[in-house]
């Protein structure tokens, strides 16, 4: 039996348990290490999540494990009405179709997970004794993950909590502010400490949104943050309201700024606004 797994949205947060799980039932888990697919008219983060589907359909996987970004929350108006932030599996079966059959977990770790792994498990196994040895082997990692580490600086960045999970988004920022003589200063709370925050700024549905305006609310109020860039995916269009409107309650310089776009302007007026 073969699983296939997925890197990026919110891998961190969920599959370490995972890929462990599975290994311990006796399964082969496969990843697909491929770059994005710049042909396709969707954001970064979705051109490398359709190309790792497209690599492990090649490769015959059995099964596909998909997060659940939502937590089972369901809104038609959440996520900036992104189909894939609102039902990945959903979005995936329209757009994509023919990929394998899918398991959906929970993007985050918690005791809860338990009964959803156990479930997987015997629908792989048909073998209950594998499956509690399997739990008791890994049950322990079933912690969530510590916050990414974040430079000292004074721009907060603002991001779908799909990016700012990303190493390689974190190191762009951070290569285009030290162009102008700035460091980022990433949040560096965790998930549900966040969406407390969001809801203080604007009542919302869904995690990721909760989450993405926790950002803005936390980082805002934090004395060593003198300014906030807002980032978007290129080709993205429904994020940059939920991040505009926001924005519109913020007082310190901010700019709303799309990955892939050449930033060195703004970044220089953003500077010059903190300095002066």
């Amino acid at each position: 039996m073969r699983v296939g797994v997925l890197q990026g949205f919110l891998s961190r947060r969920y599959l370490g348990f995972w890929e462990a799980y599975l290994r311990a039932l006796g399964v082969e888990v496969v990843r697909a290490s491929v770059d994005p697919d710049s042909r396709l008219p969707y954001c970064l983060p979705v051109q490398g999540l359709l190309a790792q589907v497209e690599a492990l359909k090649a490769q015959g996987v059995d099964y596909l494990l998909l997060p659940d970004l939502q937590g089972g929350v369901e809104s038609e108006r959440g996520g900036g009405q992104c189909p894939w932030l609102l039902d990945l599996e959903a979005t995936l079966h329209r757009y994509y179709p023919g990929f394998p059959p899918v398991f959906k977990v929970p993007a985050e770790l918690s005791e809860r997970v338990l009964g959803r792994a156990g479930e997987i498990g015997q629908i792989l196994t048909r073998n209950p004794m594998r499956v509690g040895r399997a739990l008791d082997q890994t049950k322990s990692l079933l912690k969530p993950a510590p916050p990414l580490k974040t430079p000292p600086g004074s721009v907060g960045v603002v991001a779908q909590p799909y990016l700012l999970e990303d190493e390689g988004f974190r190191q762009r920022v951070t290569e285009a502010l030290a162009q102008v003589d700035l460091l980022p200063y990433f949040p560096d709370q965790p998930p549900e400490r966040l969406r407390e925050e969001g809801q203080r700024l604007l009542p919302m549905d869904l995690p990721t949104d909760q989450e993405l305006l926790g950002m803005v609310h936390y980082l805002h109020r934090l004395g060593r943050v003198r300014a906030l860039l807002l980032v978007v995916s290129y080709a993205c269009p429904p994020i940059p309201p939920l991040l505009r409107k926001a924005a519109r309650r913020l007082t310190k310089p901010h700019r709303l700024l799309t990955l892939g776009e050449d930033w060195e302007g703004e970044l220089k007026a953003l500077k010059r606004e903190m300095e002066g």
